[in-house]
């Protein structure tokens, strides 16, 4: 043996264990992190808070120091400033058995085509037959079907959620249910109005997360809307109404402030009554209050634009579209505008039932066939920005909980191994729009 070319020993060697069943243990790269340790704790937040949602739950499950990293309230609230508003679906399907919330991105790629990410999250909410409220900060509020039951707020993502109990009222057919966050005292709350015994007036309640307990703040408008897709502006919720004589109103309630409020509607609203064969609809654009009117009677949508947030002359009208709307029937129908992309393209939920793309430019729609819409006859949509903002870090006290459960294919996608804390992603896919 000792008379044996070297390389004629190696051999020898391989070859023995490959007989023995013995895999051939190559040097393990260094860890992917060690280098990335090396750089200045900020500069590694901004590098990271720059990555997707999916690549970061893969990054949380490299090391420890990753994991850290992506935990640290400071790179919570860095990504939270970066993360892209997307759109909850809840969608209704034909069985009415199954409830699935998707959240769905729209991106472009360098060719300006339009992608879809979608994650199923039908697996990380507390309950399976629930509303929509509302969502801030990645923190979405949900509400039970019947009158008694709770409101949770949860974090899809992280699976985590805290049950906010009822009101000594329940929550009639007449009750309006918001979610917000506090700048001033760094606290969620939980809104409710409802009409008083006496069906006189209306009266608000609010609940602050780490408290336990709903308090009165006194009188609310007497309107009980639907919230809009996107109406939390300034730390406060907006809403349509309408006055006495029918006028279009703008109603908010400020979460620092507890206070209700009115905005100036554009001055040629707020001079005559409403049509019946108008539909008004708020959202946000650019950090600034949108408007659509949306006219059936003449197929118009007009949009404006509050540039200086509470000043009526701010009002500017900066698109009207008059031709060629997107019309599944002869009945009517209503456009929403839900999120305008950088290429131009408005995308809108038409009467709750499709979503489509307006492209300024040739004047014209495109139904846009994003997972959870076209299977169901009717869904909810709500804006939602993805977050790793923990219910831990922000119950102040209040039990917090997770949900369970979830089937394998959920945590193979997720991190494809079991010792990972904070597994659990949901199902992620990527295509192309069609």
């Amino acid at each position: 043996m000792n008379n044996m070319n070297p390389s004629k020993i190696a051999a020898t060697c391989s070859k023995d264990r490959e007989r023995l069943g013995e895999k051939w243990q190559q040097p393990r790269s260094p860890c992917p992190c060690t280098n990335f340790q090396q750089l200045p704790q900020a500069m590694a937040m901004e590098i990271l808070s720059r990555l997707s949602m999916k690549t970061l739950f893969n990054c949380r499950c490299v090391c420890k120091e990753w994991l850290s990293l992506i935990s640290d309230p400071h790179f919570t609230h860095l990504h939270l400033s970066r993360s892209r508003i997307g759109i909850l679906i809840k969608k209704y399907p034909h069985n009415l058995k199954s409830w699935k919330p998707e959240l769905t991105h729209v991106e472009e790629c360098a060719e300006s085509d339009l992608w879809v990410d979608t994650m199923n999250f039908t697996d990380n909410v507390p309950i399976s037959e629930f509303g929509l409220v509302n969502s801030c900060n990645g923190l979405v509020c949900l509400s039970g079907p019947r009158k008694y039951d709770p409101c949770y707020v949860c974090n899809p993502i992280l699976r985590e959620f805290i049950i906010i109990p009822p009101t000594q009222k329940g929550r009639g057919w007449c009750s309006f249910v918001g979610f917000g966050f506090s700048v001033r005292t760094n606290e969620y709350k939980v809104l409710q109005t409802s009409l008083s015994d006496n069906f006189c007036k209306a009266e608000a309640e609010i609940y602050t997360v780490g408290t336990g307990l709903w308090r009165s703040i006194g009188n609310a408008p007497m309107d009980f809307p639907e919230l809009p897709f996107n109406s939390y502006l300034r730390g406060a919720l907006h809403w349509v109404s309408y006055g006495g004589n029918m006028s279009m109103l703008i109603n908010t309630f400020n979460y620092g402030t507890e206070q209700f409020q009115r905005l100036p509607s554009p001055s040629c609203f707020g001079q005559r009554k409403k049509q019946s064969s108008e539909s008004f609809k708020l959202g946000v654009l650019g950090g600034c209050l949108l408007l659509s009117v949306f006219d059936d009677e003449s197929s118009k949508i007009g949009m404006w634009v509050m540039k200086d947030y509470g000043v009526q002359e701010s009002w500017t009208k900066f698109l009207v579209i008059v031709e060629n709307l997107f019309q599944r029937t002869h009945f009517f129908s209503l456009h929403e505008p839900i999120m305008f992309l950088s290429n131009g393209e408005i995308l809108m939920v038409h009467n709750n039932w499709d979503v489509v793309c307006y492209n300024k430019e040739k004047k014209s729609f495109r139904e846009i066939r994003i997972t959870g819409t076209q299977s169901s006859f009717s869904f909810d949509a709500i804006a939602y920005s993805p977050s790793f903002v923990s219910l831990y870090d922000v119950s102040r006290g209040e039990e917090v909980k997770r949900v369970r459960g979830g089937n394998k294919s959920d945590k193979l996608l997720a991190v494809g191994s079991s010792d990972c804390v904070g597994s659990g992603m949901p199902p992620y896919k990527y295509r192309k729009l069609n």
